[in-house]
């Protein structure tokens, strides 16, 4: 058997074998060591659509696994950062200023949830839970998720505010496109949601 065809053969093994791999990474690490037999074989034939083929298929899973890794290495970051302080400089290109007078009601329960809001000063109270939030905190992202996508309590500013706003189209799609927002929603929402179970048993 010549060495083209074990290359060959061999590319083909590492092929199937790829199908079975449980996870996305170890199929493209197969499936790159499948690419970069074929890519011998054509340079041993030598045999340039074969090579040509296998180095375009290489490129591609390379790439594929790079972008793979990055996104576990943002979800591994995101997930790390759950308990630090919010940062929101990268989103402020999407958010638009907002300065509310004390008094002011800024959303009520049962309304359609449109935007989440940042706190830059002030302080606003959730109404139904008798929780005040202030400086440097994110609300109203229930809402944005929630089934009906209705607000669950009402808030009202109890102190002159300046608030960071984004709409609720802006946070759904930045959800699905960012990973470390994401991860970084569903920590808030889930600590946001136990907090409220906390307080109704206190209550």
């Amino acid at each position: 058997m010549t060495a083209f065809a074990i290359l060959g053969y061999a590319a083909l093994i590492l092929l199937i074998a790829s199908f079975f791999m449980k996870t996305i990474i170890w199929l493209r690490w197969l499936a790159l060591a499948s690419n970069a037999a074929i890519v011998v074989a054509g340079l041993i034939q030598p045999d340039y659509p074969v090579l040509i083929l296998g180095l375009v298929m290489l490129a591609v899973n390379a790439w594929r696994l790079m972008e793979m890794r990055r996104l576990v290495g943002a979800v591994g970051a995101a997930t790390a950062a759950q308990g630090a302080p919010i940062n929101v400089d990268w989103l402020l290109p999407f958010m638009r200023p907002v300065d509310l007078p004390e008094g002011h009601i800024l959303f009520r329960k049962g309304e359609i949830a449109d935007s989440m809001y940042f706190v830059s000063a002030g302080k606003v109270r959730i109404n139904e839970l008798n929780v005040d939030i202030g400086k440097g905190n994110l609300f109203g992202e229930i809402g944005i998720f929630s089934v009906d996508r209705t607000r669950s309590a009402t808030a009202i500013c109890i102190e002159p505010c300046s608030l960071l706003l984004v709409s609720a189209d802006k946070v759904r799609e930045l959800y699905y496109q960012n990973p470390e927002f994401g991860f970084f929603l569903v920590g808030v929402i889930t600590r946001r949601l136990s907090e409220d179970l906390e307080q109704a048993a206190r209550a």
